[in-house]
């Protein structure tokens, strides 16, 4: 019997409070979570869980149970760490959670590299569109791009960008490339959702000691990076993003920069990672990979 799996789901319930929670943070399936925790109660002989349609509680024993199977199961990941550590060897699963438009515009294709050089290391990669919490999703690691709140996990800064605009050449055919941010306000724009405030971001830009901001008009709203730029290449708009988002576009010439000496620095990027020390050896292997991919420039 697989002892280690059906502990691991119900840790993952009690600390999420659901089995819809639970296998979304184990990503694995509800009836996956279920089958896991009956097969331990059977095990077991007893209630872990009080279920109705609308909650999931904890039973005494469950109460009991889950917090001596959580400092089991922390022992267990320590004592892996310290013994690969000790071997030098990477090796292991590893879940890694990422802010999706950095994800596929920067690491996921360097990934082969990583893959090569760490065969015994085996990956689940989640994307998200929201602020990356390692602490909420259970992940390893989390590339995050953002500001760095409060987190009891350890932190490497990784780099930032440049907020920059651009539109395609058949929008700038039609409208005119604008000469100075004063001219936004005759243009269509194409805005990002702000989940926060419950409207669009407002426009702010900055040249030198220049500043200019205007507000959002709200005529074509995307909550998404891809959203955006696809909304940009399909010529409804001048788009704002970040400038290595934008990068293989421009390149291409399928968009062209739009007030090329007006921008705003973007937000910090950075991994988050375990504070435990030592690191584990599979887990410091990715963050020297992610150092590697914002170092280099590259990808």
């Amino acid at each position: 019997m697989d002892r280690l799996t059906p502990i691991r789901a119900f840790l993952a319930v009690a600390d999420t409070g659901s089995f819809t929670g639970a296998a979304r943070k184990l990503g694995v399936s509800r009836s996956a979570i279920t089958g896991h925790i009956q097969e331990l109660e059977r095990h077991l002989g007893t209630q872990l869980l009080n279920r109705t349609t609308r909650r999931v509680w904890l039973t005494r024993e469950g109460r009991r149970y889950a917090e001596r199977a959580g400092m089991l199961l922390e022992g267990l990941a320590e004592l892996d760490a310290e013994i690969q550590t000790r071997s030098g060897r990477a090796e292991g699963h590893l879940h890694v959670e990422m802010a999706e438009s950095v994800a596929n515009a920067r690491v996921i294709p360097r990934l082969p590299e990583f893959v090569q050089a760490y065969p015994d290391i085996s990956l689940r990669i989640s994307l998200n569109e929201g602020v990356v919490d390692p602490t909420v999703s259970g992940a390893d690691i989390g590339l995050r791009v953002g500001p760095l709140r409060d987190s009891p996990l350890r932190f490497k800064l990784l780099g930032r960008g440049n907020y920059i605009m651009a539109a395609s050449p058949a929008y700038l055919k039609l409208y005119h490339a604008p000469r100075h941010p004063d001219e936004l306000r005759r243009h269509r724009l194409i805005e990002f959702w702000d989940p926060d405030t419950g409207r669009p971001y407002d426009w702010q830009l900055v040249k030198g000691k220049q500043t200019v901001s205007m507000a959002a008009e709200g005529r074509l709203i995307v909550d998404n990076t891809r959203a955006g730029l696809t909304c940009a290449l399909a010529g409804l708009g001048i788009y704002e993003d970040l400038d290595f988002l934008l990068a293989q576009s421009l390149a291409e010439k399928r968009l062209v920069q739009v007030l090329p000496d007006w921008k705003r620095p973007g937000p910090p990027i950075a991994v988050l990672y375990t504070a435990r020390r030592p690191v584990p050896p599979h887990i410091k292997a990715f963050v020297d990979f992610l150092v590697s991919v914002f170092g280099s420039g590259r990808g």
